[in-house]
């Protein structure tokens, strides 16, 4: 089950903006006949309803659940002062981590201006987001941003709400989760609220007809 203020995206109240607003979901935009709820269009009105709670999660916790893992924030930034080309940005970046982080467990982000470009994480120090000044898009970074957590368990966590918060758009996958690492308050919660949303508008299975030989 969910708790109350998640549940309450499910439960909106029976007023005329609600009913408005349970009416675009299913694609009826004014009064009139009752639409006609088909197998697609309710599985379509689910994920966006899952999506606005999604949404909501994000807004309310991520920050606050992002910030409480996080011990150290560095910035680093990209210019023609720390060198020029990519083995010297490396060697450059390398001598500031030693000096300015430390620690190995890390979540970087790299910055093109306002623009988050990626987010990964490393348990072994600098050589992981060096490596990434490797990759096609990095000549449109400008910053990097390196966060240090407590501990290992937290990294792949941290890394995910980071995914959450900062929306990269060269993120390919979603975050890998090992299996010591603890679960990402979005990831679960948003999980429940599927499954609750699942609970409340049950869809039918069609079964397969088996051909007679």
């Amino acid at each position: 089950m969910c708790d109350g203020w998640s549940a309450a995206v499910l439960t909106r109240p029976a007023t005329c903006s609600g009913r408005r607003w349970l009416r675009s979901l299913v694609g009826k935009k004014r009064r009139g006949p009752a639409p006609t709820f088909t197998k697609k269009k309710v599985k379509s009105a689910l994920e966006r309803m899952a999506l606005i709670a999604r949404q909501i999660l994000i807004k309310k916790r991520g920050k606050k659940a992002f910030k409480s893992h996080v011990l150290l924030k560095r910035q680093w930034q990209v210019n023609s002062g720390k060198g020029f080309g990519t083995r010297a940005k490396k060697t450059a970046f390398r001598r500031w981590y030693d000096k300015s982080v430390r620690s190995n467990n890390c979540v970087y982000v790299f910055w093109s201006g306002r623009k988050c470009v990626y987010v990964g994480r490393t348990l072994r120090g600098k050589g992981r987001p060096s490596g990434s000044f490797d990759k096609f898009w990095f000549s449109s970074v400008t910053r990097i941003d390196v966060y240090s957590v407590a501990s290992p368990s937290v990294v792949s966590t941290v890394e995910c709400l980071a995914i959450d918060l900062f929306n990269p758009s060269r993120n390919v996958y979603s975050s890998s989760k090992p299996k010591f690492s603890k679960k990402c308050p979005i990831c679960s919660t948003e999980k429940k609220i599927k499954a609750e949303l699942r609970r409340v508008f049950p869809l039918r299975r069609t079964r397969r007809r088996h051909k007679r030989h």
